[in-house]
């Protein structure tokens, strides 16, 4: 059989799991019928599901009722089967577990809804459960007014000085409800229609809402922020409005000036085939990515293909109007393996690696986007086909549009470069403002580029050109084709352009740039104004504690930083900083010529216990981010015999020696990585050694030691 491009795509998986689930749950519950209570508030006792036949509330008032059933999955109330019923839970605190519990402690589901119509959750707080309420195969469902309040949530590892690589999350897979039983939701929605999720809010939790193959449904005037991983995720979802919500700061994996990973947490999550959705006036600023979309495994991966479906997409055809998704710890946009997503007048600054990534995507348009002050690219695309980039204003950034194909098997020689184009080409830049940037141009084994009307810094930067010719004209002159990227006063972009071609502008706009040039705002839901903040602050405001950000907003206290060190926390090391070249003194080939290159140093310290590489904004700037090494030495003085553990937390290359003898090695490239030793010692004085490289990206160094009994 074959599936159309905006099929819901195989629910079979997932239905068995939730089927399953339910069924398990329902012959061991204890549930309590409701009849006859519309004349007024009702309680309900411990240790049952209270189940719900007609319109409900309760007296007011703080309940502990922990989830009942296999897992809690049958929840503490449920409402089965029901059409047109509603659950008042004004003046309600319902948890299910004690408040302060630790969140990674909370457990079942507390409101459950399944195979129900026309079914409305007004107000009330709720809390203590994995996921507090979980809608499955249901119509019409309203959920509105409701705070959310200390719901499930991993406790991070990592720590202000070193990542720690099992916080990184795993958004690939949720054909068996995945999210749900890994992650929690305060709001999860399975094989939803018509949902309206409406003026909630929701604090002290993993992810705020999960949609799941949900359709034509809408989620406005709401407020998940300060969550360690998704504001908003949605997994083969399609025809959905998301309006005047707020999801800032839902990230997590980074730590100010020392590390920056976002470990796949999100304001907006898409992935698996989320298509046709609009998404407009909504904030999301200081998350790991401000809006993440994945096409999925079924185009990337070849699933759809080894089920018979010969038209697979990815997620496609989206629009993101009036968002706010600047600050972000990864990327502001991200959209890969996808197709005619459209971003107009979006704001995407601020961002630490990209504003738009646009990874194996086509007919990608992005127009009227504010795209400032970005650490890395101000758009790039890799491996994308006729994407429109029009009158975007593209400032201050490490390099503003970079076009490149790469060395990529994986993809071009996978299942995905199996069915689709993964060539670099037919990209338009119109009309676009680049200023102050570093580099305004990259362009790499790309073809068939236009451009037309984009304006340049007046100054003469340079442009370095290694091959470019005209499409299809390869005898015409390089200079009569460098000619067509010049603006209307001359002015042409500095950068790097190598083995590419460009095609002539005719003078006519592109096919589409009308039709955005005219688009009115899209009608979604909602009034809240979640852009009216009254300063907006960089990447310093995130600070995470040990179950997500900090809350600065409120009078939350500032949560305490994780440093390690232990007997070291005071220790001073003379240190010796100095570059080195991966052609000639690589340690990895011959450590004494890089060992040698000490003699010539960036600059030599005495500092105290490593938190980083780079102790300090000072040095970071003279030794840089690449290709750098470190050699470090300092005396410890032991109060007694016994056993010690010495942990080294690296990224990249690191040996520790302890009186000449190697306690800790990995002298390779890697991510960040944690090594421990315990050895036995005698009091008194010993020396440390420790060695340390750097290639390039995300750094990582921390030494500790601890008395340990064994």
């Amino acid at each position: 059989m074959t599936l159309s491009n905006h099929s819901p795509a195989p629910w079979t998986a997932l239905t068995l799991t939730l089927g399953l689930l339910a069924t398990s749950c329902s012959s061991t519950r204890g549930s309590v019928g409701v009849t006859g209570i519309r004349s007024g508030p009702v309680h309900f006792s411990e240790g049952t599901t209270y189940e719900v036949t007609q319109d409900t509330s309760f007296k007011r008032g703080t309940y502990l009722r922990p989830a009942q059933g296999d897992d809690g999955r049958q929840g503490a109330i449920l409402l089965e089967n029901l059409d047109r019923v509603t659950l008042d839970l004004t003046g309600v605190d319902l948890r299910g577990m004690p408040e302060g519990t630790a969140l990674d402690e909370c457990m079942g589901w507390g409101i459950v809804i399944r195979s129900c119509t026309d079914v409305t959750i007004r107000g009330g707080r709720i809390g203590g459960y994995k996921a507090c309420i979980v809608v499955d195969n249901s119509t019409s469902v309203t959920i509105e007014g409701v705070e959310f309040d200390g719901w499930y949530s991993q406790r991070l590892q990592s720590t202000a000085t070193a990542e720690n690589g099992a916080d990184w999350l795993w958004p690939h897979e949720n054909d068996r409800a995945e999210w749900l039983i890994n992650y929690g939701a305060a709001i999860s929605v399975t094989r939803g229609r018509d949902i309206r999720i409406q003026d909630c809010k929701g604090r002290h939790g993993q992810n705020g809402i999960l949609l799941t193959s949900t359709e034509t449904s809408e989620v406005f005037d709401n407020d998940f922020s300060f969550l360690s991983g998704w504001g908003l995720g949605m997994f083969r979802s399609s025809s959905n409005k998301v309006g005047h919500n707020a999801f800032d700061y839902c990230v997590r994996g980074y730590s100010h000036d020392v590390y920056w990973r976002g470990q796949d947490a999100a304001g907006i999550l898409m992935y698996e085939r989320c298509n046709d959705n609009v998404v407009a006036h909504n904030s999301a600023t200081h998350c790991g990515d401000g809006i993440s979309i994945f096409g999925g495994n079924d185009i990337v991966g070849g699933r759809a293909l080894e089920r018979g479906e010969t038209e697979t997409g990815g997620s496609d055809g989206n629009l993101f109007f009036d968002n706010d998704l600047s600050y972000a710890v990864g990327t502001s946009l991200k959209v890969s393996f996808s197709s005619s997503n459209v971003a107009i007048k979006n704001r995407l600054s601020g961002s630490h690696e990209f504003g738009v990534q646009g990874a194996y995507s086509s007919n990608l348009l992005l127009f009227a986007n504010e795209i400032h002050g970005t650490l890395g690219s101000g758009i790039s695309i890799e491996h994308g086909q006729d994407c429109l980039i029009a009158q975007n204003s593209i400032r201050d950034n490490l390099k503003g549009i970079d076009l490149f194909w790469d060395e990529d098997p994986q993809y071009v020689n996978g299942p995905y470069g199996e069915q689709r184009d993964t060539d670099s080409r037919g990209h338009w830049i119109l009309a676009n403002t680049l200023a102050d940037n570093d580099l305004d141009l990259g362009m790499v084994l790309t073809t068939a580029v236009a451009f037309a009307n984009n304006r340049f810094p007046i100054e003469n930067r340079r442009l370095e050109i290694l091959g470019l010719e005209a499409e299809g004209r390869p005898h015409l002159e390089e200079l009569v084709v460098r000619e067509w990227m010049s603006g209307p006063d001359g002015s042409r972009p500095s950068g790097l352009i190598r083995e590419s071609s460009l095609r002539p502008w005719d003078g006519r706009g592109h096919p589409r740039l009308e039709e955005v040039r005219n688009q009115r705002a899209p009608q979604v839901p909602g009034k809240r104004d979640v852009m009216a903040k009254p300063d907006q602050q960089g990447l310093e405001t995130i600070v995470m504690g040990e179950w997500g950000p900090w809350d600065h907003h409120s009078n939350e206290e500032r949560p305490s930083q994780r440093f390690p060190g232990g007997l070291l926390a005071h220790s001073e090391w003379d240190a010796v900083w100095f570059p080195w070249n991966p052609s000639t003194s690589d340690p990895r080939g011959d450590v004494e010529a890089w060992r040698a290159l000490r003699s010539k140093p960036y600059l030599r310290r005495t500092v105290g216990n490593w938190s980083s590489p780079w102790p300090g904004n000072e040095v970071r700037k003279i030794v840089g981010n690449e290709y750098f090494g470190l050699i470090a030495r300092t005396e410890i003085t032991l109060p007694k015999a016994g056993w010690y553990e010495f942990t080294v937390t690296s990224d990249d290359g690191v040996r520790l020696t302890l009186d000449g003898s190697t306690l800790v090695e990995d002298w390779t490239w890697h991510s960040a990585k944690e090594q421990s030793a315990a050895i036995e010692l005698e009091a008194g004085s010993h020396w440390l050694d420790l060695e340390y490289f750097q290639i390039y990206g995300a750094g990582a160094l921390t030494v500790h030691l601890e008395a340990i009994d064994l």
